[in-house]
């Protein structure tokens, strides 16, 4: 079991063709529209809503500006996971790439407006490389595609298994250095693994929860909630002691904060918005 204080929640995209966009997520991923208007369709499983689509008119493309890397559905287990693969290569549904990360394997691909997705599963912790310090180490080695396709089975209709999470989110940021000293710093997390140009950081004895990485250079736009890509992730408390002590970090460090209703919003360094709540709770 890990020991987080929170989990993310839904995550929030842009889009020029929310109905394409539903289509997609419905069709190869499995997803079940949960709610839906004319300009907004919250999908998931059954248990949680995990992606809104905000259909917006825009020019500006997503690629131009830092936010999305990809956003990361984590599966209960290997079965569900060789399941996906076997109903993407059945479907000759187009993948980056896929890797086996020791702590956990990954499959990945892009929507139609080239939004990143990940779906992994979490290896059992016994197999995870964790130091003394509590750093958890990665690796990105080949799958056994072969085994992992074996070990599927067909299923006509798929749907995504109810028992799926957002797992984590992976930022595209300006400045890796600076944006994972932002994150640590609001949400107490952990540096958990770091190089020159990205980190994994976490809440308690998880591998990552967030990622930053500056891959794309240092000469994007600020995030700017009229482009098209991500509008907003969320980050979900259920302990009311970790959410005060949220709160008093905000305080502490300056940050502007927006209350709506039951959400904290606050924007980070590089234009992107992150929603907080508390579960089951208004804020006061």
């Amino acid at each position: 079991m890990y020991n987080s204080e929170f989990e993310i929640g839904q995550v929030a995209l842009n889009v020029r063709d929310i109905k394409a966009q539903s289509r997609y997520y419905q069709k190869i991923l499995g997803l079940k529209i949960l709610s839906s208007t004319n300009n907004e369709i919250v999908l998931g499983t059954s248990k949680r809503s995990l992606l809104k689509l905000l259909e917006i008119k825009s020019e500006k493309d997503s690629k131009a500006s830092y936010g999305l890397y990809h956003f990361a559905l984590l599966l209960p287990n290997e079965v569900d996971f060789a399941n996906i693969f076997k109903h993407f290569i059945d479907n000759k549904i187009p993948l980056i790439g896929g890797s086996d990360h020791g702590y956990s394997q990954a499959l990945y691909l892009e929507d139609l407006e080239g939004n990143g997705i990940e779906i992994y599963y979490d290896k059992d912790i016994s197999e995870w490389d964790i130091r003394e310090d509590g750093k958890i180490v990665g690796v990105t080695e080949e799958l056994d595609a072969n085994s992992l396709y074996a070990q599927g089975k067909k299923i006509e209709d798929y749907e995504l298994p109810v028992d799926t999470k957002m797992g984590h989110i992976h930022l595209s940021v300006r400045d890796s250095k600076n944006s994972s000293k932002f994150y640590q710093e609001i949400f107490a997390m952990g540096d958990k693994f770091t190089i020159p140009s990205a980190s994994w950081l976490a809440s308690g004895n998880y591998h990552h929860h967030l990622a930053v990485n500056e891959w794309l250079g240092k000469n994007l736009l600020s995030r700017d909630q009229a482009a098209l890509g991500l509008a907003y992730f969320t980050v979900i408390y259920k302990d009311r002691n970790d959410y005060e002590n949220l709160l008093s970090r905000l305080k502490n460090a300056e940050v502007s904060i927006d209350v709506n209703e039951d959400l904290l919003i606050v924007t980070d360094i590089d234009g992107i918005q992150i929603r907080m709540e508390l579960q089951n709770n208004k804020i006061n």
